[in-house]
């Protein structure tokens, strides 16, 4: 890292970059020994040398993060101008300088500075950015291409409230590998990113570390938000079950007389949507065809379109909590929705079919609502916004207990292959793949219809027992460990 410590950043910018570092090592960086990080101040006066070496190279494991953390905070301010080049040079050199260097390794520069650079170091002697002058930012052109020659495979710049114009020069001559992007999202080396403030930098240092290392924090909803998700969801669902019985059924309540009474209270409308409501897993809503079970409908392909995209924003937003911080893991939640999302309808499809029950798969209102409102409100996603529907007079307990098991099955199957990847270390992906699977299965063990896991308690208790105590246990495990 070199870090600008010029002049014109105040001393309580200051406070805020090096608490942004320490907590991001601390927090974010891997302990495992697989980082090496060094950090470089410039804006030193020319009597201090311009910039001096804060955190000399040093491989980052549990016994050392949280003393080089301390190290940081206590990091004293520059004072003078915007010497990039001296800056740059002197990281570059301590990376190649280290013992641990090796070309085969990946060399990163991360460079945050608030304005370009004003002192020359004189590496350049030539015009480089063709701009008619021979200054310090043909003297940043000049590092960055020895480095480059040496061994440097990214160098990406953090631009703290510059101007467009310095953006934009930034972009296109510093950062490697060329051409330069805009971040977020992160999508290849040799970025960008402008803050409009030292906070923002902050508040963006985890996600920078992770886009540069690859190696993503781990995420799960909170207890108290996963809590807060189940019980409106699981309550709100027991009362509309509760009235759709009424409606359905008022004969079968203790006092059929008084359910009778209630049930003529409700309008038609309502009556009809709570009818629709109990049966909207399994209400005989599609019509058997005669077509193979790997062409989607096209009312398939739209629900699945839509379903994936719900799934996709609701896990991003629950990890992230805002537009900058989705963009960059969006894709690997979009890749696992789609993944875990039509090989679990695959496999319950074919389960059905196998039972003479045609089935088909379809967005469910009820809990595309309660997903959402539980992802907004909570950052827990709970519920599903899909669901298969079936048609078949022969659609048995014992059927549709078989195939709400074959939909846990599949997604705990998910859950394992997802927590391998997280072991192997590709976090992201691991861990989204690891919550979103537990979340659907425990939420589809449920015994409260219309939830799947009713069709399991209806076929056999016992099973039942086991498998809500299954996934409730593997649910509640993955929020305590990540």
């Amino acid at each position: 890292m070199v870090v600008d410590g010029s002049g014109s950043i105040t001393a309580s910018e200051w406070a805020t970059i090096k608490e942004a570092i320490a907590r991001a090592v601390n927090a974010t960086l891997p302990h495992d020994g697989s980082i090496e990080l060094t950090v470089v101040q410039f804006g030193y006066s020319p009597s201090k040398g311009f910039a001096r070496t804060e955190i000399s190279p040093v491989v980052v494991d549990g016994g050392n993060y949280a003393s080089i953390a301390k190290k940081i905070m206590a990091m004293p301010k520059g004072d003078s101008g915007t010497p990039i080049p001296h800056g740059v040079f002197l990281g570059w050199k301590e990376i190649r300088n280290s013992p641990n260097f090796f070309t085969a390794g990946r060399q990163v520069i991360n460079l945050a500075t608030d304005e370009l650079p004003n002192v020359r170091n004189y590496n350049a002697t030539a015009d480089l950015d063709g701009n008619g002058k021979y200054e310090a930012r043909d003297d940043v052109i000049a590092v960055v291409n020895e480095a480059v020659d040496q061994g440097l495979d990214e160098l990406d710049v953090e631009g703290i409230g510059v101007s467009e114009s310095s953006r934009e020069w930034l972009k296109s001559w510093a950062v490697h590998p060329q051409p330069g992007i805009l971040a977020p999202p992160f999508t290849k080396p040799g970025w960008i990113r402008i803050v409009s403030s030292s906070a923002e930098f902050a508040n963006t240092m985890g996600q920078k570390f992770e886009a540069i290392t690859g190696v993503y924090s781990l995420w799960a909803p909170t207890l108290e938000g996963a809590l807060a998700a189940g019980l409106l969801t699981v309550g709100l669902t027991s009362v509309l079950s509760s009235l759709a019985g009424v409606v359905n059924n008022p004969e079968s309540f203790p006092s059929g007389s008084f359910a009778q009474k209630v049930r003529d209270l409700f309008p038609d409308t309502l009556k009809e949507w709570l009818q629709n409501f109990i049966s909207s897993r399994r209400k005989l809503v599609v019509e058997q065809k005669d077509r193979p079970i790997f062409i989607l409908t096209k009312t398939e392909a739209i629900s699945f379109a839509a379903a994936l995209s719900i799934l996709t924003f609701a896990f991003s937003y629950a990890k992230a909590g805002s537009l900058d911080e989705m963009l960059p893991i969006i894709p690997f939640v979009l890749a696992t929705s789609i993944l875990i999302e039509f090989v679990k309808s695959l496999a319950v499809e074919l389960v059905a079919r196998s039972q003479g029950v045609w089935s088909e798969y379809r967005l469910w209102y009820f809990g595309l609502t309660t997903f959402l409102f539980s992802s907004l409100a909570f950052k827990a996603p709970f519920s599903s916004p899909s669901r298969v529907c079936h048609h078949s007079p022969r659609f048995t307990s014992r059927s549709q207990g078989l195939v709400a098991v074959t939909g846990i099955a599949v997604v705990l199957v998910f859950a394992a292959f997802f927590y391998g990847l997280l072991v192997e270390g590709f976090s992201l992906i691991g861990n989204m793949g690891v919550v979103m699977c537990l979340t659907m299965a425990f939420f589809d063990s449920i015994p409260i219809p219309p939830m799947n896991g009713k069709d399991i308690y209806d076929w056999g208790k016992f099973l039942w027992i086991a498998v809500f105590t299954a996934t409730f246990s593997l649910y509640l495990l993955s929020l305590l460990t990540f």
